[in-house]
């Protein structure tokens, strides 16, 4: 099975998927709803894998939704849609676990949180004449990615719950031991790195440092669970606007990093699976947010260079390319194009990995120029399919050194035209 890294992203769909869609609004309008729902749950599809199954059988459709460790299920037919998802299950339910299934009810649009047979599920209904596809793409996905994240959370929490109905896909032995290999080391190098600076006139490249090690754990470890929940609760910290000065916020991820490091081995490889998705966590984006990114971060790195800290410069890219992944749903070719930053970044983990094609010696300082370039054209072939206009000039890039190679580089990537 192949090593996948990132998290899944249902933007930029292409024009297949969005002439599917255009189907299923006009087919609804037209009152022919079953012939519409077809369309949606072909819409919702991703070809490269089957997070969508359906079967019709007369006026009914009968389908499952995948969305990380759980199934979606539900029917569709002339009078309603239905959609649900098994959380957990008891024996007992406690009045605090009540409790927090309340609260979590109040915070729902589309769905709700209920008992059904000792069994906590997610489910949410609607008349067929008022679900118009719009209503449900927003529904399912409601149910999608509170059932996937609240059954880890609810039976972290609550004793008394216990999990079901757990879709996963293990990974080999060596791949998940290479990935606790490097969970570990770099939590490690990264807190010995932050250790050796001034809190206070170093409080920006700790940062950087930090919340790269973030980002670079969840794209290319792709924990699951509880450890993805940890992650996700780090970045939440420091980015919440709470005028917290950033050394304190910089202390507290330095304490979640040191926590994360007191978890038994097993706990990590617990978390350490493959899934199949329909619903992105992050919201599409257009390419300014990305170049954004860089105006607020990339002139920082002219300092670190000219005053000998040249691995902070390097941690900025990283952290940018990170940032973007982590936080948006990103148009492909943009998300290849970082992936190969990542990769060129750590190749000592790729290496482990037993994926060969090494594009940068960091101990030689060499590039494999012929394979970079290959790459890049090879991104933006594929990618000018959807956007004709997406091109770059590997001419501008430069290969002298590794600092230089990511300016030019993520240059290009900033002149990126998406216009379709």
């Amino acid at each position: 099975m192949a090593i996948t890294f990132g998290r899944f992203t249902d933007a930029f769909r292409p024009k297949s998927k969005l002439d599917k869609w255009n189907e299923c609004e006009r087919k609804f309008e037209e009152n022919k709803y079953i012939e519409s729902y077809i369309d949606f749950l072909e819409y919702l599809k991703d070809d490269s894998t089957d997070n969508v199954i359906h079967s019709r059988t007369n006026d009914t459709i009968d389908f499952k939704l995948f969305q990380g460790s759980k199934e979606i299920r539900g029917t569709m037919d002339e009078k309603h849609v239905k959609a649900e998802s098994w959380v957990a299950a008891y024996d007992k339910l406690t009045v605090p676990a009540m409790r927090r299934l309340m609260e979590m009810n109040y915070s729902l649009y589309y769905s709700r949180f209920a008992i059904k047979d000792n069994h906590i599920i997610i489910k949410s209904d609607s008349g067929t004449h008022d679900g118009s596809p719009r209503k449900l793409y927003f529904a399912f996905k409601e149910v999608a990615l509170r059932a996937d994240k609240q059954d880890d959370l609810l039976i972290d929490d609550f004793a008394s719950l216990k999990p079901i109905d757990v879709q996963a896909e293990p990974i080999a032995d060596a791949e998940k031991q290479v990935k606790l290999k490097y969970f570990r080391k770099w939590i490690d190098d990264t807190l010995k790195r932050v250790g050796e600076l001034n809190t206070e006139q170093f409080s920006g490249a700790i940062s950087y440092l930090l919340l790269s090690l973030l980002y670079r754990t969840d794209y290319l470890l792709v924990p699951e669970g509880t450890l993805m929940n940890d992650i996700e609760k780090i970045s939440w910290t420091y980015f919440t606007r709470d005028n917290k000065p950033f050394s304190q916020k910089n202390e507290t991820m330095k304490k979640s990093f040191e926590e994360l490091m007191k978890k038994p081995d097993e706990k990590i490889l617990e978390d350490l699976y493959r899934t199949k998705s329909t619903f992105g966590i992050a919201n599409p984006v257009g390419h300014q947010a990305v170049t954004d990114v860089f105006n607020s971060n990339l002139n920082n790195v002219k300092w670190y260079l000219e005053n000998n800290h040249e691995d902070l410069a390097l941690i900025i890219y990283e952290y940018a390319a990170g940032h973007c992944l982590f936080s948006y749903g990103l148009a492909k070719p943009t998300r290849q194009l970082f992936h190969l930053v990542l990769q060129m970044l750590n190749e000592d983990f790729f290496g482990e990995l037993g994926i060969t094609d090494k594009i940068y010696d960091s101990k030689k300082k060499e590039f494999n120029k012929e394979l970079i370039i290959s790459r890049i054209n090879g991104i933006v072939k594929e990618g000018s399919e959807q956007f004709p206009e997406l091109k770059i000039n590997t001419e501008n890039i430069k290969f002298d050194s590794l600092p230089n190679f990511l300016r030019s580089y993520f240059t290009e990537i900033q002149g990126l035209n998406y216009n379709v």
